[in-house]
């Protein structure tokens, strides 16, 4: 299938990416004052900015806007700018993936306050029809492959009992460009962000694989009426085989 591929489709949006790069510092900025002090962060948040510089013509294209997963890829790897920089600032591995899924609880606490300002209720984003007809329908887009840093899945029907119902993956769009990278060690972090989101919605999230730790496929379900743990330190999740230092 031919498809137009934008090469300097993030060039051309650079002044909006940092603009959100800097809503993300400024969410990060309580969590990196637990290691860090003011003028030290100024600092730090400034190497921040150009690191992520540098990777916007990195991020592939996978159909712009047109696809709900962009934003995804954008984000994760903007945060690549953030763990390449407190890496060369002394931080540890475990320390980087805390200082992650903290970030990632704070975002979808974010998320549901906003929802529930609008007396919306946040578990129903995902559950509704509306959502599982999108879920189903981008699962039929991605398995045409149309853009090769993509991701590819299934979606999964549930039995209504261990779970209402899931995704496959087989191919994952930040595996891809980390590996890439040379970054793929910092992917089971991202993975966990899924279990920060369920946590903080009160949804059931379980998994036992992921790409990003070696695995073929990632095999998220879903169970509204359920719980999610949180995820942090991650040792005892089935699907993490990282070792933390």
């Amino acid at each position: 299938m031919s498809v137009k591929v934008v090469k300097d489709y993030y060039m051309k949006k650079k002044a909006k990416l940092m603009a959100q790069f800097d809503k993300f510092i400024h969410i990060s900025k309580d969590l990196l004052l637990k290691q860090f002090n003011e003028s030290q962060l100024e600092v730090i948040f400034d190497k921040m900015r150009k690191d992520y510089e540098k990777l916007i013509p990195e991020i592939p294209y996978i159909g712009g806007r047109r696809n709900p997963f962009t934003s995804m890829l954008v984000d994760c790897v903007s945060l690549l700018a953030f763990f390449h920089t407190l890496e060369n600032e002394g931080l540890s591995y475990s320390e980087i993936g805390e200082f992650n899924y903290g970030f990632f609880e704070k975002i979808n606490k974010i998320r549901v306050h906003k929802l529930e300002k609008l007396g919306q209720n946040p578990i129903d984003q995902y559950f509704n029809d509306v959502y599982l007809t999108f879920s189903k329908n981008l699962a039929k887009t991605t398995q045409l492959r149309k853009y090769p840093d993509d991701w590819v899945m299934e979606y999964v029907e549930g039995d209504g009992k261990t779970f209402d119902y899931g995704n496959k993956f087989t191919e994952c769009g930040i595996y891809k460009v980390f590996k890439r990278l040379g970054a793929e060690k910092y992917v089971p972090f991202l993975c966990l962000s899924d279990f920060a989101m369920g946590n903080v919605y009160g949804f059931g999230f379980t998994r036992t694989q992921t790409i990003g730790n070696g695995d073929p496929i990632c095999d998220h379900t879903f169970l509204k009426k359920g719980t999610t743990p949180r995820a942090w330190p991650p040792d005892k999740l089935q699907e993490f085989k990282m070792k933390l230092e």
